[in-house]
């Protein structure tokens, strides 16, 4: 079952934070960066609480973030915005063991080397709670900023975490570009949408 979405305000940061943490907790590149040493194959929650925390300050004062109830969300940035990623590299560096974030500084520089060049809006994170997976919500989601894209003439930008993300990006339009590999089975896929 769908619903509509609507942009979020800073009334929704907590409802925000926790749908996010959620979605994310068995992510490959969270895993791989936050690892549970108590649950095997999920990232751990406070440190992910504290990273999705500081996510949500970021983007949600750009006006692109969406949020279906509380069982989906997305952070975009508009063209000609870029957000300020202090309080997430903070965040990153006090819960990121040193060794790998700085193994992970030249990929990050690699990574930047997909993001076109012009105005685009820029796909941050998109997930659902548990509950709310299988029911179409990405696609709501996705959609609500795709529209303007096609209307405005923007391309979109993002990186898939998984697979399974990157066929959903597919469905929508969107290129894959690029894999840039952290470690074994943990990759962020640049991809790109050109307007329709």
């Amino acid at each position: 079952m769908s619903a509509p979405s609507r942009h979020a305000t800073p009334a929704d940061g907590d409802t925000l934070v926790a749908t996010l943490v959620e979605a994310f907790r068995t992510d490959p590149f969270w895993v791989h960066f936050l690892p549970d040493p108590e649950r095997a194959g999920y990232a751990r929650e406070p440190a992910l609480q504290d990273v999705m925390a500081a996510e949500v300050g970021s983007y949600l004062q750009h006006g692109h973030t969406h949020l279906i109830d509380d069982r989906a969300a997305a952070l975009w940035t508009p063209p000609g915005i870029r957000s300020n990623d202090d309080a997430l590299a903070a965040a990153f560096g006090t819960h990121v063991a040193p060794d790998m974030v700085e193994s992970a500084i030249p990929l990050f520089i690699e990574m930047e080397e997909y993001r076109p060049t012009e105005p685009h809006f820029y796909l941050h994170l998109i997930g659902a709670r548990d509950r709310a997976r299988g029911q179409g919500l990405g696609s709501v989601l996705l959609e609500r900023v795709t529209s303007i894209c096609d209307a405005e003439g923007h391309p979109a930008y993002l990186e898939a975490s998984t697979l399974r993300s990157a066929r959903l990006y597919r469905r929508h339009g969107f290129v894959e570009v690029g894999v840039v590999e952290f470690a074994p089975g943990v990759a962020l896929r640049p991809m790109v949408r050109d307007p329709a």
